[in-house]
Parts: structure tokens; C-alpha cells; sequence
């Protein structure tokens, strides 16, 4: 059983909506430049011909590019839009018909398993069980801050997983919730904006130590602090720390995982998500996937700042294998 690396295509969305790169490019510089062996698409944002439905040509064009890099499709990202219409939800009916259209999709561009969004309710997975066998695509249920491994929303998921016999549900470990401190950037942006480093300090310590995010108001407020010190402490706020030794809960029912990330130093490690332990854990439990490259720093980019998107994901993988050979 082996850890794998792959890329979502989230990693490279400022590179594709700017039009620098096409999809067929960014399939390119994932095998050339980054050396990753899959690749994760989220279909609504690079689709694949014309999304939900491409035509056949469309979908051997896409298969002929990952035979032409060598790449594997190892997940593909499911939306479920409950709020598609202004004044209401959708019915379970409509969701579970949302969620075949995805597992269909799936099928048809070769990839084994969907990420399903964190509030998406166990029942609707649950009445999608039957279409993930007859497509055979397995639905990962992603686990997200503010979740945690141990939340209750996963417990009772896992609870009906279980009683279902199934082997086409279970889940997907987003590595933010292994965030241990504000990623380097975001505090090098605070700095620049006239926050004290003394203060920021405090905060980082208070982050490591997994205090509550109200203490840190009050801490910026004892301490003088004001809104560049405040941006952290709301960028901080969703953020829930699961134990890496949790992953051994659930050991049979992870299909797959992002491995989010913010801001890669020049040594190749990331400066706020902890992985050294999370793959640890992975690899003691045998489990045999992929960990796909999720970078979310184009945010912390300011000004005329543009984020090397393909250089951070480069540097990324770097580290993952890094921690997957130790």
C-alpha cells in the first residue's frame, strides 16, 4: 500500500482564469514541472468540454491528455448546490439527482472517487449509495474545518456508512484541519500593515496551543491591537484542530486527500499546516491513495503580488515526498 501525490486543479485557478494556462496546460506543468502522477479536478471551474454533459469527443480529448502526461484521475469535486433557486432549498429528490449527475460525470472522465462537500446531510449519501455502485464511484464525505475528525456530523456519518455495508462511501481528509499557526504570508501582510509583532506572537502561541478565538480578541484587546491583528484572528476563526492520531478512527473508510495549503517557504515546507504527523499516521494505517496539492495562497497575494501558483504546488510535493519516504 502506497501514498500517492496528485494536484486538484484549485491549486491553479488564478493561472487559469487570468488565461495563462488551459486546462491541457495544466495537466502539462503538473507531470513536467511539479512530477505529480494524478490529477483532481473540480469539473464547474476548468470543465471538461461542455459541464455537466460533454460529448464523447470531448471527454477522449480529456482522456488522450492524461495518457499523453502520464497522469491519473484520482478524484473529482461534487458540488451539491442546495441553494440553486433564491427562495428556497433543494429537495432530497434534487439533491440525489445533483449527486448522479456527478457520479455519472465521474464515470465518464475516469475518476474513481468524488469529494462531497462537508454539509451535505449522510441521508442524501445515503440514498445515493445504489448509483455509486452501478457507476462505481466512491463518495467521499469531506472532513472540513470547522469540522473535526471527531465531530458528531462525521460520527453519525460514519454510523450510517456502517450499517449500510457499503463500500462506496467514506470520506476525505482536508489537511486543514491540521493547521497548527496563520500561514508566514498572512503574517508578513499583517506586519507591513502596522501590526506589533509582539502581539503577533501571542496570537501564533495561542494558535499552537488550540485556544478558543475569543481568548485572541481579548488578548488583542488587552494588548492594544487593532485591525491588522484582527484580520488574523478572523482568518483564524473556523479553524478546529483535529489530532493526526484521530485518522486511526476511521482507518478503512479514508478514499482520499487534500492536502490544503497556504504558503510554501523557500525549503519547502509549509509555514502553518502540520503534515510531518498526518502522514505518519497514514502511512502506520496502510492506507493506499492519494494526497492531492490544494493551494489556497492566492488570497494572502496584496497589491500587485501575483502567487506562483505551479512553483508553490512544485515545492509542495517536494515536501509531501519528502514526508512519504521518511
Amino acid at each position: 500500500m502506497t501514498i500517492r501525490r496528485s494536484v486538484s486543479s484549485y491549486s491553479y485557478q488564478q493561472t487559469y482564469y487570468t488565461g495563462r494556462m488551459n486546462l491541457r496546460q495544466l495537466l502539462a506543468a503538473t507531470a513536467k514541472v511539479v512530477g505529480s502522477p494524478g490529477f483532481e479536478l473540480i469539473p464547474e471551474q476548468m470543465p471538461v468540454g461542455s459541464f455537466p454533459d460533454p460529448d464523447d469527443a470531448a471527454v477522449e480529448e480529456w482522456k488522450g491528455w492524461l495518457r499523453e502526461y502520464n497522469l491519473t484521475a484520482t478524484c473529482m469535486d461534487s458540488f451539491i448546490d442546495t441553494m440553486l433557486y433564491k427562495d428556497r432549498f433543494l429537495t432530497r429528490r434534487e439533491q440525489v439527482a445533483q449527486m448522479e449527475r456527478d457520479l455519472k460525470l465521474a464515470n465518464r472522465l475516469g475518476f474513481p472517487v468524488i469529494r462531497v462537500l462537508t454539509p451535505v446531510r449522510k441521508e442524501i449519501i445515503e440514498a445515493s449509495l445504489g448509483i455509486a455502485a452501478k457507476y462505481n464511484v466512491k463518495m467521499g464525505l469531506e472532513i472540513h474545518s470547522p469540522m473535526t475528525i471527531r465531530s458528531r456530523w462525521i460520527v453519525e456519518y460514519i454510523d450510517m456508512v456502517v450499517k449500510s455495508g457499503s463500500k462506496h462511501a467514506g470520506l476525505v481528509i482536508d489537511f486543514g484541519i491540521f493547521a497548527m499557526r496563520p500561514p508566514r504570508k498572512l503574517l508578513n501582510n499583517a506586519l507591513k500593515e502596522g501590526a506589533k509583532p509582539g502581539i503577533l506572537d501571542r496570537i501564533v502561541a495561542l494558535c499552537e496551543a488550540h485556544r478558543p478565538v475569543e481568548e485572541m480578541f481579548t488578548e488583542i484587546g488587552r494588548l492594544g491591537g487593532g485591525e491588522p491583528e484582527r484580520k488574523i484572528a478572523m482568518f483564524w476563526v473556523r479553524n478546529k484542530f483535529s489530532e493526526p492520531e484521530w485518522i486511526r478512527d476511521y482507518a478503512p473508510y479514508f478514499f482520499h486527500c487534500h492536502g490544503k495549503f497556504y504558503d510554501m517557504d523557500d525549503a519547502c515546507n509549509e509555514t502553518g499546516i502540520e503534515y510531518a504527523a498526518p502522514i505518519r499516521v497514514l502511512k502506520e494505517i496502510g492506507y493506499d491513495g492519494y494526497i492531492s496539492s490544494e493551494y489556497e495562497g492566492q488570497r494572502l497575494s496584496t497589491g500587485a503580488e501575483e502567487a506562483d501558483e505551479i512553483e508553490q504546488v512544485r515545492r509542495h510535493h517536494v515536501m509531501m515526498q519528502r514526508f512519504i519516504e521518511a
